[in-house]
């Protein structure tokens, strides 16, 4: 399916379930990837924001449990304040949620379902934009802050 087809698929589908515009879901989840209509085109956009919150999650579930996290990436979560925490536990228990609740939408569904659930994605990703945006700004403060590492680094390959 060519993005033009894709969009105007999602066009019949926005007047007929008050869907966000094309563009600011296309801007948020890269929902134009889809690259066929598995049967049911709502299921699939539905997929494709799911997949884009959990990417996010895995890399708060590091933050929050760094065992399996690299040394370097280890760096970057020793200045974590309480300030960050908090973010990060807001952020996080709402992208849990949703990944939780898709999982129901993966055994059972119908477009009221779907229908509703990717505008509740749609809210929460807009919702917790800047906390999220905060939370990559930790890691770059941190990086940042970090001066030994990266000196080590640029000596090495020099």
């Amino acid at each position: 399916m060519n993005l033009l087809d894709f969009k105007n698929d999602y066009l019949k589908l926005q007047k007929k379930h008050s869907l966000p515009s094309f563009e600011d879901m296309n801007s948020a989840f890269d929902i134009g990837k889809i690259k066929r209509d598995s049967g049911n085109f709502l299921r699939d956009i539905r997929r494709v924001m799911v997949e884009k919150v959990a990417h996010y999650l895995r890399l708060m579930e590091i933050i929050i449990n760094p065992s399996q996290a690299s040394p370097t990436f280890l760096l970057l979560l020793k200045e974590i304040t309480s300030a960050d925490k908090k973010v990060l536990d807001s952020v996080f228990s709402s992208f849990m949620e949703i990944e939780l609740s898709s999982y129901k939408l993966d055994v059972v569904s119908n477009d009221k379902d779907e229908t509703e659930f990717i505008l509740k994605i749609f809210g929460v990703w807009n919702e917790k934009l800047q906390d999220l945006l905060k939370l990559l700004g930790m890691l770059e403060r941190n990086w940042k802050q970090a001066p030994t590492l990266k000196k080590n680094t640029s000596n090495y390959f020099n």
